[in-house]
């Protein structure tokens, strides 16, 4: 397939797949505005995929599993930071002598 209807989405499963691969990544290490921006291309980019002629299946996949997995990473993030808090660590007493 000498096409890009075959590489770029080929190409993109790489992004997919190592976002697959960090699902369990501490909160600290995920970057809101990286994860916010590969949300929205995942959104963006699937409805695209779905209007281009020939309608390019592949590609519409791909971004769902990219919007799939970045939307975790977000939420993960904001829950963290926004709604639950840092954890705190097991064992460690808070009165201190």
């Amino acid at each position: 397939p000498f096409t890009v209807h075959f590489w770029a989405p080929m190409s993109k499963w790489l992004i997919s797949g190592a976002s697959f691969l960090d699902l369990h990544r501490p909160t600290d290490k995920i970057s809101i505005a990286q994860y916010t921006a590969l949300t929205l291309t995942g959104m963006f980019f699937s409805r695209y995929a779905l209007l281009v002629q020939p309608i390019n299946y592949t590609l519409c996949s791909v971004n769902i599993a990219l919007f799939g997995s970045s939307a975790w990473h977000l939420g993960r993030k904001i829950d963290a930071d926004y709604i639950s808090g840092p954890k705190k660590e097991e064992g460690t007493d808070e009165k201190s002598e």
